[in-house]
């Protein structure tokens, strides 16, 4: 009877086992997508490098849907047509918390999105043709610069931009962009004098400095002029060198940097999470293979006391499993969540 007894319970636990595998694996996409600017930006390059990652390791194959940010994707991502996302800080907090254009996109709800980890801190500035006689930011009075963007924190970032050469929107002649990237497009057509944000490391850039050369403007790094740019666009003053990576840097100069994250929709299961996480912390060296200036998307940058979104549950998981959350992330966690 005895034996019975313990052969019959090392059955129930397998069959309970098995249950529990095969209900993880059901919750597990075969395909999933990952919602960025539109190609031949940096937003672009880091989902891409972000799905081969994913493919590769969580063995879930990973597609980028580039559109014109997130203000065209969140609503798809509530909907669960996107899984992932690439933006910024910003537009997370804003996104979730339904704040600036994002309250009546969202029906003044926000959108239920979660942070799997921050990626680089991107560095912006402004871009001009190399031999241009413009050489910082006050020397952009009265010229063309393009901008008027559809995304709201990147229109923020370009009147931070100006903002640094105490100069406003009205100081300067507006060209429209339709999405992100198309300014350096206005610039390489000669119909802008200057980009209006621009990413270290875009692909665009790459393509005008071949054919006209390219030069990133320096900023004043000094107290006001940083105090300045906050009250548009938060951040820091990111100093950046000629080099690999380093388009349009031609000497060691100051540009403009804030986090970039990958986040979730909250309809992704806790089970893709974790894999996505796991795969993204274990081989995120292999990011630098795709582009230079991902070596700064490393594990350490994961469990940030910054965050402006909750993190997913999934990816809270993993980060208790490494050790690397503490007290402190999970009081931070709850205000996040308490927010909404």
């Amino acid at each position: 009877m005895k034996r019975f007894l313990i052969l019959w319970i090392v059955f129930l636990s397998g069959a309970i086992f098995s249950f529990q595998l095969a209900r993880a694996e059901e919750n597990i996409p075969k395909m999933l997508s990952i919602g960025t600017h539109p190609s031949g930006t940096f937003v672009f390059t880091q989902g891409a490098a972000a799905a081969k990652v994913i493919t590769d390791h969580a063995k879930i194959r990973a597609t980028v849907k580039p559109m014109s940010g997130p203000v065209a994707w969140f609503p798809y991502m509530d909907r669960g047509e996107v899984d992932l996302g690439i933006l910024n800080m910003w537009d997370a907090e804003k996104g979730y918390l339904g704040e600036s254009m994002y309250g009546k996109l969202s029906n003044e709800k926000g959108f239920s999105i979660r942070l799997i980890c921050p990626t680089i801190t991107n560095k912006i500035g402004m871009v001009v043709i190399k031999d241009s006689s413009i050489k910082n930011i006050p020397d952009l009075k009265g010229k063309r610069v393009a901008g008027n963007y559809p995304t709201p924190s990147l229109q923020l970032q370009a009147e931070a931009l100006l903002a640094n050469g105490n100069l406003s929107w009205e100081d300067i002649v507006a060209v429209t962009v339709n999405n992100p990237g198309q300014d350096t497009s206005m610039l390489m057509a000669g119909r802008a004098d200057c980009t209006g944000s621009t990413a270290l490391g875009q692909p665009q850039i790459e393509e005008l400095n071949t054919k006209k050369g390219a030069r990133f403007l320096p900023l004043d790094p000094s107290p006001e002029a940083t105090a300045r740019m906050r009250k548009f666009f938060p951040g820091f003053m990111a100093k950046v060198k000629p080099g690999p990576g380093a388009t349009g840097i031609q000497e060691e100069q100051f540009l403009w940097g804030y986090d970039m994250y990958l986040i979730a929709g909250s309809k992704l299961s806790d089970e893709a999470a974790y894999l996505i996480t796991k795969a993204l912390w274990e081989n995120h060296k292999e990011l630098e293979a795709i582009h230079k200036n991902l070596v700064e998307w490393e594990s350490k940058r994961f469990v940030s006391k910054l965050a402006t979104i909750p993190y997913h549950p999934g990816a809270v998981r993993f980060y208790k499993e490494k050790g690397v959350w503490d007290t402190e992330m999970e009081n931070l966690q709850k205000s996040l969540l308490n927010k909404k």
